[in-house]
């Protein structure tokens, strides 16, 4: 048996899920997969997670935001940051969002540790709303 677990500080969203299939989002890349995977452990980036039920053919989808993929051959373990299942994410709260560390990045008068920041909600939202379906992220 595969299996998934997806967990963050806050919450539990997948627990011994058996699954066909995991693609996540690495930190130099994204990382697919399967039963038979060589054991590996990485960081993850601000992405989206989809994983494939066994005897599904549709990917269920989580994005994430920053944490640590461990794969064993039992399965995958997935330890991020934060976590939203399709149905969390607000769209409208998320463009808004999207616009305003947008513009604030332009101000010249940021710090580093703002830059960085407001670089880190921008590839949130972008995420959020790539994991929605909505392509056109360059507000």
């Amino acid at each position: 048996m595969f299996t998934l677990n997806l967990v963050t500080p806050q919450k539990k969203l997948v627990t011994d899920l058996e699954i066909e299939e995991v693609i996540v989002p690495g930190f130099r890349g994204q990382l697919d997969v399967l039963p038979g995977h060589a054991p590996l452990m990485t960081t993850l980036s601000t992405g989206v997670v989809k994983y494939r039920t066994k005897g599904s053919s549709a990917f269920e989808t989580v994005v994430v935001s920053w944490g640590y993929a461990e794969v064993h051959p039992e399965g995958v373990i997935v330890l991020a940051e934060v976590a939203e299942s399709l149905e969390e994410i607000d769209r409208a709260r998320a463009e808004a969002a999207l616009k305003k560390a947008t513009t604030k990045l332009l101000d010249p008068l940021l710090e580093a540790d703002q830059v960085e920041m407001m670089r880190r909600k921008v590839e949130r939202n972008q995420a959020r709303l790539a994991a929605l379906g909505i392509n056109d992220t360059s507000h």
